[in-house]
């Protein structure tokens, strides 16, 4: 077999590849847009939304955030001054390079214009590229960090976030609802990082200096207290756009989320595309100094 006659086929096998991944990817479009189309909407009664009927309803809601990760790190040091501390940043990356494995369900109780409702996130995210910005030496004082320094250092995080709330509506029409809500949310988080660095870091003075090869671990529980807006804003022929935001302090200095998309109702309940938003902020010698997760969520909600 000559070699151009080799290069050939490789290339149309190649293509037939290709052609075979395109085909099964138009399957599911076509697949999803079939059960969209044939689905029957159904009146607000099949939605978790308020109604003047006694008795309860209830929905059960699994999905997927994908967020990007952007925070900085306080892990706390065995020091000669008793107050040694190292801040590390994590660069903004996808939860999709590095998860291991997550869970994530929320769900509902509504009765006329009472809720209650919770929401639980379990995510173990494996080691992504992060930088040593500052190493505090106690009394000695601070020395910074350049990013030229750095060898490659990574972080690894395990976390899981419950929140729990009671809702209350306020208004309510044709347009959609709005809830007033209130509750707390707890943040269990456990980090790793192991620092590489092209050599170690001296205090003012050189008194003392930091291993330019080191692991750092630590762990943290945040309870906040919080309260919030949520509800839905009906379009008609079965869309809608679900809304929430929260913000509260306790463990925390401040967090905050936020949250939209688009819905579309049907028989056995509803699917939703949209964005959310997740802050925390902390301060002195706590772990997380401020953390942010931002991305897209795809939601399937069974009512019954």
């Amino acid at each position: 077999m000559t070699l151009m006659h080799a290069e050939t086929c490789l290339h149309d096998r190649q293509l037939l590849v290709l052609n075979v991944h395109k085909v099964y990817a138009l399957h599911w479009v076509a697949l999803v847009l079939v059960l969209l189309a044939f689905a029957p909407v159904t009146q607000t009664q099949a939605q978790t939304v308020p109604r003047t009927e006694p008795g309860w309803q209830f929905s059960i809601t699994p999905y997927a955030w994908v967020p990007s990760i952007d925070g900085t790190l306080r892990y706390q040091l065995p020091g000669k001054f008793g107050q040694d501390s190292a801040d590390v940043t994590t660069e903004n990356f996808s939860v999709l390079d590095v998860l291991n494995f997550a869970a994530m369900l929320s769900a509902e109780a509504r009765y006329q214009r009472y809720s209650v409702l919770t929401d639980l996130i379990y995510m173990d995210l494996g080691a992504t590229g992060s930088k040593l910005r500052e190493v505090n030496f106690g009394g000695s004082g601070n020395t910074g960090v350049g990013g030229h320094l750095d060898r490659g250092s990574e972080t690894s995080m395990r976390g899981s976030l419950w929140t729990l709330m009671g809702g209350y509506t306020v208004a309510q029409g044709d347009w959609g609802h709005a809830d007033v809500t209130g509750g707390f949310r707890l943040f269990s988080l456990s980090t790793e990082t192991n620092i590489r660095l092209a050599g170690d870091v001296s205090a003012p003075g050189g008194a003392t200096s930091f291993s330019r090869n080191a692991r750092l671990s630590s762990n943290g529980t945040l309870v906040d207290g919080i309260i919030g807006l949520r509800g839905r804003i009906t379009f008609g022929n079965g869309f809608h756009a679900p809304y929430a935001f929260d913000i509260g302090a306790g463990s925390s200095s401040l967090t905050w989320q936020a949250s939209g998309g688009l819905g579309y109702q049907m028989s056995w309940g509803s699917v939703a595309l949209g964005w959310r938003h997740l802050s925390y902020q902390q301060g002195s010698t706590d772990l997380i100094q401020d953390l942010s997760f931002s991305g897209p969520f795809l939601a399937l909600n069974f009512t019954f």
